[in-house]
């Protein structure tokens, strides 16, 4: 709640879709956008942008422990919809194959999809709270798999900036 209440104050004061303002924060706009990114499930939110376009700037690790660790705080909202009530995604033609996946193989299943920038995860995150998956542990895999896939960007940025001398 607190997380959410300091979030909409900030986004009252900026223009969400304004990246430069978001960028501007350095690695503060980083966390609060990769947050807010997993976090609003609907809204497209670049988080993902930002550490890439702040990557050949800052500390690319740093960035991407930061984006990690945003991602992560914004997919318990994920979590939470599924444990409160799975009902909201039952429907989905791909809930059945999710379910399956989680029940059977959860934290490889929730490792791989958090590693992979796609937005499947919010059904799978969603779906790991409706099987009821531990939460401590999803918090761990989750973290560890979007810390690398952060770090992994970063650099990946950072290295293409640096070496393709038309993108600077």
């Amino acid at each position: 709640a607190v997380f959410v209440g300091v979030s909409v104050v900030w986004l009252l004061k900026s223009d969400l879709g304004d990246v430069s303002y978001w960028t501007g924060l350095g690695y503060t706009g980083v966390f609060f956008l990769s947050a807010l990114g997993s976090a609003a499930m609907v809204l497209p939110v670049p988080g993902l942008i930002s550490l890439c376009a702040l990557s050949p700037t800052l500390n690319f690790l740093l960035l991407g422990l930061l984006a990690g660790i945003g991602e992560t705080l914004g997919e318990i909202s994920g979590y939470a919809v599924g444990y409160g009530g799975g009902s909201v995604v039952e429907n989905h033609r791909f809930y059945p194959k999710a379910k399956h996946w989680v029940e059977r193989r959860g934290t490889p299943v929730l490792f791989l999809a958090s590693l992979i920038p796609n937005p499947i995860f919010d059904l799978i995150g969603i779906t790991a709270g409706a099987v009821r998956f531990p939460f401590l542990r999803f918090l761990a895999t989750v973290l560890l798999g979007k810390i690398i896939k952060g770090v992994m960007i970063g650099y990946t940025c950072a290295y293409t900036f640096d070496n393709l001398p038309w993108l600077n």
